[in-house]
């Protein structure tokens, strides 16, 4: 009975394919970025910077619709006097020729980050040219930041604690900002 079920499935996930226009999503010869990158490209001394004694939590890649993703994240939690996390997402955006008209994967990136920016959050400059956006989460001491470069999307959240309590909001954000700077060079 097994081997019928897993017969079925694999029928309905072919037909889905046939029905979807073929093969999964893949890069358009104009994306610049073919997949997102790997864990590997942040700089480990970014993250011992904005966290002391920091242990690789999860390190997770792989397609999504529309692109690639590769998820990133590090904890000090219970090994530094000022524990926290962060965390780090690229997300590769594909061209899209489903539609009509062509959305290129840097228009497609352009609306993702124009989603995930929350209202009220601060454009800064990270190194000499790359807009990014940063913001207070909802948990105190806590900091998003997204950026865009061409077809990559790039997110980065830290969150800390100093003396049992939250970092301050402004500590956050710069933490997250440095770390984002480091990021653009690598990427």
């Amino acid at each position: 009975m097994a081997g019928g079920a897993a017969v079925l499935a694999a029928a309905a996930i072919g037909g889905g394919l046939v029905l979807a226009g073929g093969d999964p999503d893949v890069p358009g010869e104009d994306d610049v970025h073919a997949s997102a990158p790997d864990c590997a490209v942040v700089p480990e001394s970014a993250v011992a910077e904005a966290l002391t004694d920091a242990v690789v939590e999860s390190a997770e890649s792989g397609p999504r619709p529309g692109g690639h993703t590769t998820v990133c994240a590090w904890t000090s939690l219970g090994r530094a006097e000022a524990p926290g996390t962060l965390r780090v997402e690229f997300s590769a955006l594909f061209t899209d020729t489903s539609g009509e008209e062509p959305v290129s994967g840097v228009q497609h990136t352009e609306g993702a980050l124009a989603a995930v920016v929350p209202r009220g959050g601060d454009e800064v400059v990270l190194g000499a040219h790359v807009a990014a956006h940063v913001w207070a989460e909802r948990a105190p001491g806590t900091a998003g930041l997204a950026f865009q470069a061409d077809n990559l999307l790039v997110r980065v959240a830290y969150s800390g604690v100093s003396g049992g309590d939250p970092v301050e909001w402004e500590d956050a954000r710069e933490t997250a900002v440095r770390v984002a700077e480091r990021l653009v060079e690598a990427v």
